[in-house]
C-alpha cells in the first residue's frame, strides 16, 4: 500500500528495498531493489563467464532474454512466451518440437542456446514475444562476435555444412512427425467420443 501510494505521487524512486551489510559499525556493502513497472521491453545477454565463442562448429553458449521494465528491471512474475531467431554464424539449438523455441517465460527469463558454426564472424539474436498485444515488451537484439578456433579443424567444412543441414531436416522432420501425431490423437479422441455417445443412446433405447 505505500508503494502505491508513492506511485499515485508519482514518487516511484523513493519505493525501494535497500540493505546494507555492515562490519563494526561501518557500512560496507549495499545493494537496493527496485520494485517492477509495467513491462515495456526484453533485453537480452550472454550468459557467457567472459569466455570468447569459437567458430569451430560445437562451441555454445547461453543467450538469456528478460522481461523488464523501462528501468530495466525484471519482471519476475510474467507468463509471456519467447521466440528466438538468429542470423549470421550460427544456429540455435531449439525448436517448436522441444518446447524451446519459443520458449515459456520462468520467473521473469528464457534461455537458449546458440551453436557457433565454422566462420568467425557475428551472430545476431534477435527476441519477441509471441503474443503481440497493446502494452507488448518491444523487441530485444544481441550481436555476439566469435573467434577463429584455437585448434585445427579437422573435418571438412563442406562435410560440416552438410551436418548442419542433415540437423535441420531431422529437427523439421520431428516437428512435422509431432504435428502428424497430434492430429491422429485428435481423430481417436473424436472416434471415441462418438462411441461413448452411441453406447449412451444404445442404453437409453434398452431403458425405453
Amino acid at each position: 500500500m505505500y508503494d502505491k501510494k508513492l506511485a499515485r505521487e508519482d514518487k516511484h524512486n523513493d519505493s525501494y528495498l535497500l540493505t546494507e551489510g555492515l562490519i563494526d559499525g561501518k557500512v560496507v556493502a549495499t545493494h537496493k531493489v527496485m520494485p517492477t513497472r509495467r513491462p515495456s521491453k526484453l533485453i537480452l545477454w550472454a550468459d557467457n563467464e567472459n569466455m570468447d565463442l569459437e567458430a569451430n562448429g560445437s562451441d555454445l553458449v547461453t543467450v538469456v532474454a528478460a522481461v523488464a521494465d523501462d528501468k530495466g528491471n525484471i519482471k519476475r512474475l510474467n507468463n509471456y512466451h519467447i521466440k528466438f531467431d538468429i542470423e549470421g554464424n550460427g544456429e540455435l539449438v531449439a525448436d517448436n518440437a522441444t518446447f524451446t523455441n519459443p520458449r515459456q517465460v520462468q520467473w521473469g527469463t528464457a534461455p537458449v542456446l546458440v551453436r557457433a558454426n565454422t566462420n568467425a564472424g557475428e551472430i545476431k539474436i534477435k527476441a519477441s514475444v509471441v503474443f503481440e498485444g497493446i502494452h507488448t515488451p518491444l523487441s530485444a537484439e544481441l550481436i555476439i562476435k566469435t573467434i577463429d578456433s584455437k585448434h585445427r579443424i579437422i573435418a571438412d567444412k563442406n562435410e560440416l555444412s552438410l551436418l548442419l543441414e542433415g540437423n535441420k531436416m531431422i529437427n523439421k522432420s520431428i516437428s512435422e512427425g509431432k504435428s502428424n501425431c497430434e492430429e491422429e490423437i485428435k481423430k481417436l479422441q473424436q472416434e471415441l467420443s462418438r462411441l461413448r455417445l452411441k453406447e449412451v443412446e444404445k442404453q437409453q433405447s434398452d431403458f425405453e
